[in-house]
């Protein structure tokens, strides 16, 4: 008997570590079983998360790819929290709003703290048909705290209330240092399938001016998370892609035949999200672009026009350009280009889709599509002039905005609804497995119990104060050194451009421009790697893209993987950041050192490790006599060292080099 007793702690002991799961172990099926058994709710709670998830594959996602750094509109610091402060856009004439949506600023750096950043605590929003006078509300939330919403957005109805002037007004801010803000990424003012108020004049009464991460403009520019209204179909095409040109300055034309004249209210150029090399990263997409409307199929003369060929916001990413025409009448569509983008010695054209809306359709659908040229690679066939108007973006089938809208508020609903249940099933299951210790266990048994409790306890509170700690370093890198810098690069390019001062002095601001650029750019990586430490590989591989473009983007460049979709995986942080910037290493020494052309990048994974590798066909140098010629091959193996992982180079004189990294996906393995 004694022996027995004496047993139960041992056994309690092999039981709670088969029933305690930390945060990387999933939830073994024991301990589902027996926490089942003892609390019911938690199998209900389980049928239902299940269920979620199933619902979520049928949801498009909001886009969380690059972005250039674009958060969206933010005041001035305002010393008085109450002190109304609201933001106005001019739609053009008057007319109906079916309905108006906010989408709240998402900063992930900041981690939960960046989702609604800045959102009003209180704000109403209204529309008139005179810019300062005659309101009439679409939703009133002065009286009462509005929850934050995240980084969902939210639709408010406007039940047809006609206006010109539609107004935001915020009379609660955000607390900030030294007083208060308020920010928002896009205002939209839906009415039938388009968003009236993309790129219409805006004011505020208080702006933060740091062009291009906070400006004014970017409040109703289009370009937005939301990126292009969209379903989970996959695309079967591209787009459209060019041949390649061998000067940038090369014309390029699409013309869209409508089959008859329309009134457009509003075309649409969509960008190519392919990862074909030859446009991957927005490379075909065209430095300046101008876009016509005729009822002549030679353009001798235009109905309509862009104003300005270089669009101020540059490469929208997943988002339309969006250009109002205001009810023009044509038949024909022209979009062209004589300042293409280029790559390495080519230079092509490429967009997935061109819409044109009249009366709440899109009349280009089907319709006849002819051009300059096209590319004639063996394996572009997904490349067509047809597939610019065959209603699929590069990677999903296109859908009306309003649709899109109700579907990504329904995914915002779901998933805060499977974050209150995980929380909910986590707190049932840790009270089913107290109850089952204290009914089974003896005096022993519980003091063990109590033990690796308050060693699990401990734990989560010290991986709680790291996480609080990672945080607040990332707000304040964000906010006060991010900020400075923004204030520097735009000052130091007013300065650069000053044909009151001297070339002495221009040179200076230039050289402060560079720098100023180089130092936010590496800034912008620390606070990504340090953001919440729980990046996957897919979040890994989608930022290393990201700098392809911004480092070798000139040269002939194509990325493969191995295989060709590999499944994201978690990614410890050491192993993240040493992988991540002896990439940005490899690619600068391309840039730097080189002389190449070509460059081609490969990202291997398999369940334990990831590899990159950067071949380059360059002048390459002689291994034994590079440690100091800049090279960084000292950094290289320090970096490979660091997270036990393995270096590979290999370089010939006037060939070129390969290097090869390899780093453990978890930092246990270190």
């Amino acid at each position: 008997m004694l022996r027995s007793i004496h047993m139960v702690p041992l056994m309690l002991s092999m039981a709670t570590s088969g029933l305690q799961a930390t945060p990387e172990e999933p939830t073994s099926p024991l301990r589902d079983r027996i926490t089942r058994l003892i609390k019911p709710s938690i199998q209900k709670t389980s049928k239902r998360l299940g269920q979620i998830d199933q619902e979520l594959l049928s949801l498009p996602e909001l886009y969380t790819g690059p972005r250039g750094s674009r958060f969206g509109f933010h005041t001035e610091t305002i010393s008085n929290q109450t002190e109304p402060h609201f933001v106005q856009i001019d739609l053009g004439k008057v007319q109906s709003v079916d309905s108006v949506v906010l989408l709240p600023v998402h900063l992930p750096t900041l981690g939960a703290e960046g989702e609604g950043y800045g959102f009003p605590i209180r704000f109403k929003i209204e529309v008139s048909e005179k810019p300062s006078s005659g309101f009439q509300a679409v939703a009133d939330h002065t009286a009462t705290d509005f929850s934050n919403p995240g980084r969902y957005p939210i639709k408010f109805p406007a039940s047809g209330i006609k206006g010109r002037f539609l107004r935001v007004t915020s009379t609660k801010h955000t607390p900030a240092k030294e007083g208060f803000i308020w920010a928002m990424e896009e205002i939209l003012v839906l009415a039938g399938n388009t968003n009236i108020a993309a790129t219409r004049p805006r004011s505020a009464s208080s702006e933060q001016e740091l062009f291009p991460n906070w400006s004014l403009q970017r409040i109703n520019d289009g370009i937005s998370r939301l990126a292009n209204p969209h379903n989970t179909t996959p695309s079967p095409t591209s787009g459209f892609l060019s041949a390649p040109a061998e000067t940038e300055s090369t014309t390029k034309w699409i013309i869209v035949d409508l089959g008859k004249s329309f009134p457009i209210q509003e075309i649409r150029i969509i960008p190519t999200s392919s990862e074909d090399p030859e446009v991957i990263g927005g490379r075909g997409f065209p430095k300046s672009l101008t876009v016509e409307l005729s009822s002549d199929p030679l353009f001798a003369t235009t109905v309509w026009r862009t104003r300005k060929q270089r669009h101020p916001l540059g490469f929208p990413w997943d988002s339309a350009l969006i250009f109002p025409c205001d009810g023009e009448t044509g038949r024909y569509l022209r979009v062209s280009s004589q300042e293409l983008f280029a790559r390495g010695t080519s230079h092509s054209l490429a967009l997935a889709e061109i819409q044109a809306y009249s009366n709440g359709n899109n009349v280009a659908l089907g319709t006849s599509v002819s051009a300059s040229d096209q590319t004639a690679r063996p394996d572009a066939e997904d490349w067509s002039p047809p597939y610019l108007v065959d209603g699929f973006s590069s990677s999903a089938r296109l859908i009306e905005l309003p649709d899109y809208i109700d579907l990504i508020i329904n995914r915002g609903v779901l998933e805060r609804e499977k974050k209150q249940l995980v929380l909910l099933h986590d707190n049932d299951t840790n009270m089913a497995l107290t109850s089952l210790t204290t009914g089974v266990c003896t005096v022993g048994g519980i003091a063990l119990f109590g033990w690796i409790w308050m060693i699990f306890r401990q734990r989560k509170i010290r991986a709680q104060d790291a996480e609080k700690l990672r945080r607040q370093i990332a707000r304040d890198l964000h906010d006060d050194i991010g900020s400075n810098l923004a204030g520097i690069v735009l000052l130091s390019e007013v300065g650069s451009t000053n044909q009151d001062a001297c070339e002495t002095i221009r040179e200076d601001f230039r050289e402060i421009h560079e720098t100023a650029e180089l130092t936010s750019e590496a800034m912008r990586d620390i606070v990504w790697l340090i953001d919440t430490g729980e990046a996957t590989t897919r979040d890994l591989f989608m930022k290393m893209r990201e700098s392809i473009g911004l480092i070798v983007g000139h040269l002939d460049t194509s990325v493969h993987s191995i295989p060709a979709a590999p499944k994201s995986r978690p990614i410890g942080l050491q192993s993240r950041r040493h992988f991540f910037f002896a990439f940005k290493e490899a690619l600068t020494n391309v840039q730097k050192h080189a002389h190449a052309t070509t460059v081609r990048v490969l990202f291997e994974m398999t369940p334990h490790h990831v590899t990159f590798e950067v071949l380059d066909d360059g002048v390459g140098f002689e291994l034994e006599t590079a440690d100091g010629g800049g090279h960084g091959l000292k950094n290289f193996r320090r970096r490979a060292n660091r997270v036990n992982g393995k270096l590979k180079i290999d370089s010939i004189l006037n060939k070129g080099t390969k290097i090869r990294f390899t780093v453990p996906l978890n930092d246990k393995n270190l």
